[in-house]
């Protein structure tokens, strides 16, 4: 059994007391859908709220009750996975664009648990590229500020047209390359940059706790410190 089912299995304890379920994006997420249509009980008791276009349409394609971030309710749990997590505990998201989505659930939760493969603890990492949404009016400009303070910045190509990738909000996704110990001081910093939405940083306090596992069952959990 791959790390993704291990996770999407063992998660399921958690999910089974909670009638508004936020569930973010990514193979994972899909992995976790997937698995969520086998339970019934889950199925005909929950309504659920997603990060993305992508995750909306896999629940409701498996026949889940899905409800738009419009109706402002706020999730009695919130699960998703991530891209990269440092020795710190910090997260990096937004591998699929959806990052500004995944922090206004993540924020807006009651409980919040992210899951993903061991491989993605990088430890002893200097620098990660970090996603960051941006009105689109404002790229250039928010581009040339963050060179002229010294960081690296690129357009987020897709492979599936020409051009810069657009988020589920219309919005340009750049990515920065970032010292590893600075990521929070720059999740900070750069929303003050007039265009910029929000960043791929998920500092600790965003967060209850961390499921990480392997392809041999490991299973650890992680609750960030105080």
């Amino acid at each position: 059994m791959e790390a993704k089912e291990i996770l999407a299995n063992y998660v399921l304890q958690y999910l089974k007391e909670n009638d508004i379920i936020g569930l973010g994006t990514g193979r994972t997420i899909r992995k976790l859908i997937e698995v969520l249509s086998k339970e019934e009980n889950i199925k005909r008791g929950s309504i659920f709220l997603a990060s993305s276009i992508d995750s909306e349409l896999e629940l409701s394609k498996n026949g889940f009750k899905v409800v738009s971030l419009f109706s402002g309710l706020r999730p009695s749990i919130y699960i998703d996975s991530f891209d990269v997590l440092t020795n710190a505990g910090v997260m990096i998201k937004g591998g699929g664009g959806a990052l500004f989505r995944e922090k206004l659930l993540t924020y807006f939760s009651k409980y919040k648990i992210f899951i993903g493969e061991e491989s993605k603890l990088k430890k002893n990492v200097k620098a990660l590229e970090v996603p960051i949404e941006v009105v689109n009016v404002s790229v250039n400009y928010v581009m040339r500020e963050l060179e002229n303070i010294g960081y690296e910045v690129k357009y987020r190509e897709g492979s599936g047209k020409i051009g810069p990738i657009i988020s589920d909000n219309g919005n340009i996704i750049l990515d920065v390359i970032v010292k590893t110990e600075e990521l929070c001081e720059f999740d900070k910093n750069v929303k003050r940059i007039p265009g910029v939405i929000e960043t791929g940083v998920f500092c600790k306090e965003l967060y209850n706790k961390i499921i990480l596992a392997d392809n041999n069952g490991r299973i650890e959990e992680i609750e960030p410190s105080k």
